[in-house]
C-alpha cells in the first residue's frame, strides 16, 4: 500500500490509474518491506497496457521511486502515517568539517529498524503498534528540519540494551489490568464467526507493550536526540545549505529564524546565497548542514520545510516545478496535440504561480503543479490525442523521430519542431541506459522537441529557465546568455590559469632566489674557512722556518764545537702579524690567552680591529 501511494505521487497524473498492484501482501513485516525486490513494479508495468512505457524498465522505475520517496518526514507527505516508516535515514555532512549529522525525525526510523532486527520473528501488528508510539513521540517536533550529530556508538548501545532487556521484561500489574480491559472491549465487539485468536492477540499486545516500554526508557535517557531543541540547549543551531550543482544557498525563512534576523519574507520561499550570509551575518554559532537537491528522472525529491511562518510542508525548487508542469502538460495531458491548445494561455497560468523575472533560486510548494493543471482539465481533458508509438526492436533514428512528431500532430502547433530533431536525438543517444534506444527514450525526445519550441517562442520563459540554471536540462537547447557566460567563463578561466601560472613562477623565482642567497652564504663561509686555513698555513710555515733555522744553527754549532751558554742560545720570537722579531725583554707585548703566543702590542690591537681570531691558533679571542 505504501509503495502504491509513493508511485501515485511519482507517476504523471494521467498514468496513475495504470499502476494497479495486484499482489496480495500479508501482514508479516518482511512482506510489508518487500517492495525492495521490485516484484510490484514488474506486475504493474506488465498490466499497464503499455501506458507506463515512458518510465523504462521495472528496475528503472523502482530506482527512480526510491530516489523520489527518500526524505525526512515522507510518511506525512505520502499520507502513510499508519504504516511503518518507509524511508532510509540519510546522513548529512556539516559544511565546516564534514561531521555527520542526521535529521531528528530520522532517529525514530532508526529505532523502528532496531526493533525489526531484534532476534526472533515479529508480526506486522506488533511493529505497527510500536511505530504508532514512535510517530506519536515524533509529533512533538514542530519542525522536521532539526538536525543533530550522528554518533553511531550511541545507537549500538541502544540496540544492545534492546536485545538484553526484551527477554527479561514482563508486563507491570498496571499493564496487565489494562490488557484485561482492552481484551474485554476488543472481543466484545468482534462479530461472531470472525477468526480471532484471543491468546495470540494478547501475546502480540504484551510483546508490543514491552518494546514500547524499552523505547520510552531510551527516549527519556537521550533527550538531546529525541526532543526538540530548547533555547538553553548546548546543541548548535542547524541550518540547511542547499547544494544544486555549483550553487549553495539557504532558505531565507530558515536564516531569519536561526539568526533572529529581520529579513523581508513574501509569498515566495526565497533563498539567500551562502556568500551573502557569511558577508552580512554573524554565523559563528550556526552549524550549516549540506543538503543536496535530489532528483529522480521525472520528479524532484520533495524537501520538508518547517519554520514559525511555514508549518510542516513540502516544496521543490521553482525550476523543478516548471519542468514537472510541462512534463504533465506534454506527455500526460498531451496538451499541444489538441486542437484548442493555446501557448499564451499556458503563459498566463504560469505567471500566477511563478515570479518569472526572479534571478535567484526559490522554492514552490509541491501542490502548485496540480493547481496549475486544473486550469486545463475542464475543457480539454476528454479531447482525444494520439499516444507515442513503440520504438522498433532495433531502436529509432532521427527520421523516425521526425515521423513520430508529424504522426502526433505536433507539426501543426509547432511547424519548426522537426528542426530540433537532430540535436535532441544526439542528446537522447548520449543519455540512453541500454545499448539501443527504447520507447522511453522516444518519449524523452518528443518532450524535449516541444520544450525547445516553447522556450524559443516565449522569451519570458527562456529567461526564467536561464536565471534558474535550468538550460542544460533541456536537450539540445541553445541559450545565447549561457553561451555568452560560457565565453566569459572561459576567458576568466584562462585568466585564472595565467594568474596561477604567474603565481607559480613567483614561487619558483623566490625559491631560486633563496637558494642563491643560501649558496652565497655558503661561499662566503668557504672563503672565510680558506682564509683561516691560509693564516694557519702561514703560521705553520713560520714555525717550520724557525725550526729549520734552529736545526741549522744547532748543526753549525756541533760542526764548529762551539759551546753555547743558556743566555746566548735563546731564540728570538717573531710577531706573526708584522713578521718582525720580538726582542727579549721588549715591551709592551700581548699574549694570546689560548696558545700563549706573543705579539707586538700595537700589531695585536690593529689586528683585532678587523679580526676575531688569533693569527697563530685561529681560536676566537675573547673580547675582554
Amino acid at each position: 500500500m505504501c509503495l502504491h501511494k509513493e508511485a501515485f505521487f511519482y507517476l504523471l497524473s494521467e498514468t496513475t490509474q495504470q499502476f494497479h498492484p495486484d499482489l496480495e501482501l500479508d501482514h508479516d513485516l518482511k512482506d510489508v518491506l518487500r517492495r525492495q525486490n521490485g516484484e510490484l513494479f514488474h506486475v504493474s508495468i506488465d498490466n499497464s497496457n503499455h501506458k507506463l512505457r515512458m518510465y523504462g524498465s521495472a528496475e528503472e522505475l523502482r530506482e527512480n521511486i526510491n530516489i523520489y520517496e527518500n526524505f525526512p518526514g515522507n510518511h506525512e507527505f505520502f499520507g502513510i502515517s499508519g504504516e511503518p516508516y518507509q524511508t532510509n535515514p540519510i546522513i548529512f555532512k556539516s559544511l565546516k568539517n564534514d561531521q555527520k549529522y542526521i535529521a531528528k525525525s530520522d532517529l525514530f526510523v532508526i529505532l523502528q529498524n532496531m526493533i525489526v532486527h531484534l532476534p526472533g520473528e515479529r508480526l506486522g501488528q506488533i511493529i505497527r503498534r510500536v511505530v504508532m508510539f514512535l510517530k506519536s513521540k515524533q509529533a512533538r517536533f514542530k519542525k522536521v528540519t532539526e538536525f543533530v550529530k550522528f554518533d553511531e556508538a550511541r545507537f549500538e548501545e541502544m540496540y544492545e540494551k534492546m536485545k538484553e532487556d526484551e527477554p527479561k521484561r514482563k508486563l507491570s500489574p498496571e499493564d496487565t489490568n489494562n490488557l484485561r480491559y482492552i481484551l474485554f472491549q476488543h472481543f466484545a465487539n468482534v462479530p461472531p464467526g470472525d477468526d480471532y485468536d484471543e491468546e495470540e492477540w494478547a501475546t502480540n499486545y504484551r510483546a508490543s507493550c514491552i518494546l514500547i516500554d524499552i523505547l520510552k526508557e531510551i527516549i527519556d535517557e537521550n533527550p538531546d536526540l529525541f526532543l526538540p531543541r530548547t533555547e538553553d540547549s548546548g546543541e548548535p543551531i542547524t541550518v540547511r545549505v542547499f547544494e544544486d550543482g555549483n550553487q549553495q544557498f539557504l532558505m531565507t525563512s530558515e536564516v531569519s529564524e536561526a539568526l533572529k534576523a529581520n529579513l523581508t519574507l513574501n509569498k515566495l520561499l526565497e533563498t539567500i546565497s551562502l556568500e551573502e550570509v557569511f558577508k552580512n551575518f554573524d554565523s559563528k554559532n550556526i552549524e550549516f548542514i549540506r543538503y543536496p537537491i535530489l532528483r529522480a528522472k521525472h520528479r524532484a525529491t520533495p524537501i520538508p520545510i518547517s519554520t514559525q511562518e511555514i508549518p510542516n510542508e513540502f516544496c521543490i525548487l521553482a525550476i523543478d516545478t516548471f519542468f514537472e508542469f510541462f512534463k504533465e502538460l506534454i506527455l500526460g495531458f498531451k496538451y499541444f496535440q489538441k486542437a484548442d491548445s493555446n501557448l499564451q494561455e499556458v503563459l498566463t497560468v504560469l505567471k500566477v504561480v511563478f515570479e518569472l523575472d526572479c534571478t535567484t533560486p526559490y522554492f514552490l510548494r509541491c501542490d502548485e503543479t496540480e493547481k496549475m493543471l486544473d486550469n486545463f482539465m475542464s475543457h480539454l481533458k476528454n479531447v482525444p490525442a494520439k499516444n507515442v508509438r513503440n520504438a522498433k526492436s532495433d531502436g529509432f533514428t532521427v527520421q523516425n523521430l521526425k515521423n513520430e512528431l508529424a504522426y502526433l500532430g505536433l507539426t501543426a502547433p509547432f511547424p519548426e519542431i522537426q528542426d530540433y530533431a537532430e540535436v535532441v536525438y544526439a542528446e537522447v543517444e548520449k543519455r540512453k541506459k541500454e545499448e539501443i534506444l527504447r520507447s522511453c527514450d522516444l518519449f524523452d525526445a518528443v518532450e524535449h522537441c516541444q520544450l525547445n519550441c516553447i522556450l524559443e517562442r516565449l522569451p519570458e520563459l527562456k529567461t526564467f529557465v536561464h536565471n534558474q540554471k535550468g538550460c542544460h536540462r533541456v536537450y539540445g537547447f541553445k541559450c545565447e546568455e549561457c553561451a555568452a557566460e560560457n565565453a566569459k567563463n572561459q576567458e576568466n578561466q584562462k585568466l585564472s590559469i595565467l594568474e596561477k601560472e604567474l603565481e607559480e613562477l613567483k614561487i619558483a623565482y623566490q625559491k631560486v632566489f633563496e637558494e642563491r642567497q643560501q649558496k652565497s652564504l655558503e661561499i662566503q663561509d668557504l672563503h672565510h674557512k680558506i682564509w683561516r686555513l691560509s693564516v694557519k698555513n702561514e703560521t705553520n710555515e713560520v714555525k717550520m722556518k724557525q725550526l729549520t733555522e734552529k736545526l741549522t744553527k744547532s748543526e753549525l754549532s756541533i760542526d764548529c764545537d762551539i759551546a753555547c751558554t743558556s743566555s746566548a742560545s735563546q731564540l728570538k720570537i717573531q710577531c706573526l702579524i708584522c713578521e718582525k722579531s720580538i726582542e727579549s725583554g721588549e715591551v709592551p707585548i700581548i699574549r694570546c690567552p689560548l696558545c700563549k703566543r706573543r705579539f707586538h702590542s700595537k700589531c695585536a690591537i690593529n689586528w683585532l680591529k678587523e679580526h676575531k681570531e688569533c693569527p697563530a691558533c685561529n681560536g676566537d679571542i675573547p673580547k675582554d
